[in-house]
Formats: C-alpha cells, structure tokens, sequence
C-alpha cells in the first residue's frame, strides 16, 4: 500500500485513467465517489478488454 496513492473518481474517463496509469508506471487505480469511497478498482487489463489501448 501507498500513502496518498493516486485514485481517479467514477465520473473520468477511461482515457483519463490510462494517462494517470502510464504517467505514474502503474498497473491499477482505485475509483472513489465524489464523497472519496473506494467504490472500485480499475487495471490495465479492464481497459485492454474495453478497448481503451
């Protein structure tokens, strides 16, 4: 685990995970709610399977 480690909120895009991913050389990024909940979790592998890469 990460103190302050990065998240992205539900709302972003998918794009704007995969900047966040490639800028920081990680593999994975926890999703939170506007109020900070994790409420997921999304990898690289989610956005091969979408399509994103």
């Amino acid at each position: 685990m990460t103190r302050n480690g990065k998240t992205i909120q539900a709302d972003h895009l998918a794009a704007e995970a995969l900047n966040i991913m490639e800028e920081m050389k990680i593999n994975a990024l926890p999703v939170t709610d506007d109020d900070g909940n994790l409420v997921g979790a999304i990898n690289m592998h989610d956005l091969l399977r979408a399509g994103v890469i």
